[in-house]
């Protein structure tokens, strides 16, 4: 069911296509096991660090773009209105057009689950280097388990 005013904005026939909260997690994850593959396979000749830079810029542009959204900053209005439709960026990141919670006023409850939603996002994205390690292999001799196949 979509809210009251995403239907008066984007009419009753439109589908709800979200991600957000939902799917960060995920694109975390992929991005963790990617920059093992991309420093085992290209950068372990260029810098030791290079893996520790590529988390920190995943990092910081994950919590740029997905904080904007949940604070309504204007400059990645584009992103939720792009991706899926929503009546906020806000919106977007909380409902996802599955849920129906509140985004108006979020104070007390909402605000502390996205803070830890948030705080949450290195875990997923060590999980997804840990995952790299094990598709991919530690260091650059290691094939890991993608070399078995």
């Amino acid at each position: 069911m979509l809210h009251d005013d995403v239907e008066a904005f984007y009419g009753s026939d439109t589908i709800v296509v979200g991600m957000s909260f939902l799917i960060d997690p995920l694109l975390l994850l992929v991005c963790g096991a990617f920059i093992v593959w991309l420093h085992n396979r290209l950068l372990h000749r260029v810098a030791r660090r290079a893996k520790a830079f590529l988390a920190a810029l995943a990092l910081i542009t994950f919590w740029v773009i997905a904080g904007s959204m949940y604070l309504n900053l204007g400059w990645f209005d584009w992103v939720w209105q792009w991706i899926g439709q929503a009546a906020s960026g806000r919106d977007f990141m909380i409902n996802s057009g599955l849920f129906n919670f509140e985004y108006v006023t979020t104070a007390g409850f909402i605000d502390t689950v996205a803070l830890i939603l948030f705080l949450l996002y290195p875990v997923w994205l060590y999980c997804g280097i840990f995952l790299g390690y094990f598709l991919f292999g530690r260091h650059e001799r290691q094939t890991g388990i993608v070399g078995l196949l």
